[in-house]
């Protein structure tokens, strides 16, 4: 789309920048975060290792017959039934002699063998390593949905996208909650992921295309707000179902993405999408709808549009004729602006320019390290006294504070300031902790002193992917912007997928893990100046918009063109 970048955005301050019609669309869109975080960590609860020993026969002295061993008997004997043997301890002559079995007879839970996901199948033991991957295969679903997703979201709206991924996450979450073996589980759990990301991705998307410029931060406010509540309802759900199957527990999660029916009532498309896209009938229509929710005369919102229409229609006119012999073919033909319209831009298009390929690799790198960090102190952090629900609550609640700290700055000092605050924060803080952890090993206050770090080390870390959320689509043009926040997203899940293995490294190498977070967040306070500032600017349209903004202009040239100064 040629021309000014600002039109969508004069369209939504027609509306009133913040309007009724524009929070009731946030609302409708984002409270499907319930829905994509329910499933996502759910697993915590569900899955959670339950106590157990080994199973004890009907007849105590059929062990004897399995014993390998004819000195084992009854009244020399003693029989212990342990976490994953059976140990069988006999007085030889004066000699303790022992022999080992597994739980051949099966195990005996202390809440119940359906309580959870891993003690109604058995997870446990030999098959333990096997518990992980529950939430591996999830995350290897959300990567491919990441790629693969935003593809359609891109040609053929967010709405539509939205509501696919929505009722498939439903049907799915269903199909979890009555999989008969652990192997179908965990098959269902990739398609989960998959789809999941189609509701994130989407839902972000239209969260920052729904307001103009000077209102996207709240987007970003009110997202992460409800994306900590959302977590934090995981707990209290799981506290009242803690006597339950844990099938039934996953039916409770999943019932929230009923709502899929009433978005798909609701929700409309998004109008920078539709704009875009020139969707103009289906424009008009959205339009009316939204100046009566927000009280706005809809001829003059419809006015503002026309021009806008009008104004592209006289530059495109004019770009044709300064193009006209430059785009003749062999067969003489000239090839019009609008038949050229029809050609999407593609993920290409970016990488051929080194410049914007350059923002691409440090957005992806960004993301794996926010993903490593926040995953892997997850992984490593030392279990907190009390209830596990309530040390859920208390991690969830540790991103809160992040989400003031980026609302009262990403507007006053940038996007770029904001990601390397809070980034440099997590980096020294989680060094801090390193330190504390070797040099001070064995001492009384290092534990505190570790805890404390490790919780500033969670709170920029939190934010600082909060900030890299609302950051990346504003890097990217209408028709790429879905698919560039799913690569960016699909690459937070290496990350993700590397996250487990830090505990195993910690066992090996204590300090690793805690140097690793803290120097890849400090790089990535290094790296986010190459990116161009995007506060004060209106979302790219195309990608000639975004390569603009790396260009040095004077003042005349940045009002010229709508954008301000970088």
């Amino acid at each position: 789309m040629a021309g000014k970048i600002s039109s969508v955005d004069q369209v939504l301050e027609a509306l009133g920048g913040r309007g009724r019609y524009q929070l009731f669309q946030y609302f409708v869109c984002m409270f499907s975060s319930f829905s994509a975080s329910f499933q996502l960590f759910n697993i915590v609860f569900v899955g959670r290792h339950v106590a157990h020993t080994c199973k004890q026969p009907v007849n105590i002295s059929d062990i004897y017959h399995v014993i390998d061993n004819e000195l084992f008997q009854a009244n020399n004997s003693k029989i212990y039934f342990e976490k994953c043997n059976i140990r069988v301890e006999a007085n030889i002559s004066g000699d303790i002699s022992t022999s080992d079995l597994s739980c051949i007879y099966g195990y005996e839970y202390v809440e119940g063998k359906d309580t959870s996901l891993m003690s109604d199948m058995d997870i446990v033991c030999d098959r333990a390593h096997l518990r992980g991957f529950a939430q591996t295969v999830l995350i290897i679903g959300q990567g491919i949905g990441a790629f693969v997703l935003p593809i359609f979201s891109d040609r053929f709206g967010r709405r539509p996208v939205h509501l696919f991924a929505h009722l498939c996450f439903l049907g799915l979450g269903l199909g979890v909650a009555f999989a008969p073996t652990y192997t179908v589980f965990l098959v269902l759990r990739v398609f989960l992921g998959f789809v999941q990301q189609g509701i994130v991705l989407t839902k972000t998307t239209i969260s920052i295309e729904i307001f103009p410029s000077r209102h996207r931060k709240l987007s970003g406010l009110l997202n992460a707000f409800l994306w900590t509540v959302a977590t934090t309802v995981i707990a209290l759900i799981a506290y009242l179902m803690q006597t339950y199957s844990w099938r039934t527990t996953q039916l409770v999660y999943c019932s929230v993405s009923l709502y899929v029916f009433v978005q798909f009532f609701l929700l409309d498309e998004s109008l920078s999408w539709l704009i875009t896209n020139n969707k103009t009938k289906q424009v008009t229509k959205n339009l009316k709808k939204a100046a009566r929710i927000s009280g706005k005369d809809y001829q003059t919102v419809l006015n503002v549009y026309k021009n806008i229409q009008k104004q592209q229609e006289s530059e495109n006119s004019l770009t044709e004729s300064l193009l006209g012999s430059k785009d003749r073919g062999l067969n003489g033909k000239k090839t019009t602006l609008k038949e050229k319209d029809k050609t999407k831009p593609s993920f290409l298009d970016l990488m051929k320019r080194k410049r914007l390929a350059a923002n691409v690799f440090v957005l992806w790198f960004t993301w794996i390290t926010d993903s490593l960090t926040v995953f892997g102190l997850y992984m490593t952090a030392h279990s907190l006294a009390g209830s596990p629900h309530l040390n859920f609550v208390l991690y969830s609640l540790l991103e809160a504070p992040s989400i003031l700290v980026f609302y009262f700055m990403v507007d006053r000092y940038g996007r770029k300031k904001t990601s390397m605050t809070l980034h440099g924060i997590a980096g020294i803080a989680l060094l801090m902790a390193t330190v504390c952890k070797c040099v001070a090993k064995g001492s009384s206050w290092s534990p505190i002193a570790v805890t404390a770090f490790s919780c500033i080390g969670m709170f920029g870390a939190g934010g600082a992917w909060g900030t890299s959320f609302f950051f990346t689509p504003e890097m990217f043009p209408t028709n790429l912007r879905n698919f560039g926040l799913g690569t960016s997203s699909a690459c937070s899940r290496l990350g993700g997928m590397l996250a487990p293995f830090s505990s195993l490294l910690a066992e090996h190498v204590e300090w690793a893990p805690g140097t690793i977070f803290g120097v890849c967040c400090l790089l990535v306070t290094v790296l986010v100046n190459v990116l161009p500032e995007t506060m004060g600017r209106e979302l790219p349209q195309t990608v000639d918009d975004v390569e603009a903004w790396h260009k040095k202009t004077d003042a005349k040239t940045a009002k010229d063109i709508d954008i301000l100064p970088p």
